[in-house]
């Protein structure tokens, strides 16, 4: 499953593409904003796979809020869909290396040919022939290998993140959002700005917890308040 968010100043436009995103299985929603200022405070520590961008915004336009995007991830931005009632922004987006620009009102099957594309893109790019299933980080001086399998959970803190394997517990020199761009989205999902857990390793959620089993004792793990709605979607639970 890909994540999204959706950002519009009008509510009748977000709820019309939160209503198309629902159609679409492969999808679930992160977030959905009219304030594009406090979307971009939430893409501080959060990365959507694709992003919904209305053009006209006050505060900051959708070309505006692009050009923060790659100051933050430079070639490794999100998807970024451009939606808007006016063509004439159509070269513009395009320069900025939009994946697609979606004239309002959007019907849901110019949608679906939209995000058809995009997901096929994505299950590319992660499939498992094109993807390792490990990557090497620093420990005391040597590379060491961390295979993702390995991995049950991995918490932030600052500049360094501890990963927390079945065997062992390292700790690297690496934000989240650096971890966020290795790890495969279909095995590991973040419940908190701190926490990214592996899903095969969840126990059981208790309330606003995550619970994973660990060799010595169960640990529960907080899941954040803007988290919550993906998490519980992304496990299955309605």
């Amino acid at each position: 499953m890909y994540t999204c968010i959706i950002i519009d100043d009008l509510q009748s436009s977000v709820n019309l593409i939160k209503d198309h995103v629902l159609k679409i299985p492969q999808l679930s929603i992160q977030l959905a904003a009219t304030d594009a200022i406090a979307a971009l405070a939430f893409l501080d520590s959060n990365k959507p796979d694709i992003i919904f961008l209305d053009i006209e915004m006050p505060g900051i336009t959708g070309i505006e809020f692009i050009k923060n995007l790659k100051a933050k991830w430079g070639n490794n931005m999100p998807k970024i869909v451009l939606t808007t009632g006016h063509e004439e922004y159509a070269l513009s987006g395009y320069e900025h290396g939009v994946a697609d620009y979606l004239l309002k009102p959007i019907t849901f099957s110019r949608f679906k040919q939209c995000t058809d594309r995009i997901i096929d893109e994505l299950d590319k790019r992660n499939s498992p022939t094109d993807k390792t299933n490990f990557f090497f980080a620093e420990d005391d001086g040597k590379k060491v290998r961390i295979n993702f399998d390995d991995i049950i959970y991995v918490e932030g803190g600052g500049n360094y993140i501890v990963i927390v394997c079945h065997e062992n517990i390292k700790a690297i020199y690496k934000t989240m959002n650096a971890i966020l761009e290795i790890l495969p989205c279909d095995k590991f999902i973040r419940v908190h700005k701190s926490y990214l857990v592996a899903i095969n390793q969840v126990h059981a959620v208790r309330g606003n917890e995550i619970i994973i089993k660990l060799k010595d004792a169960d640990k529960t793990i907080p899941i954040g308040t803007k988290f919550k709605e993906n998490v519980l979607r992304q496990l299955g639970i309605s």
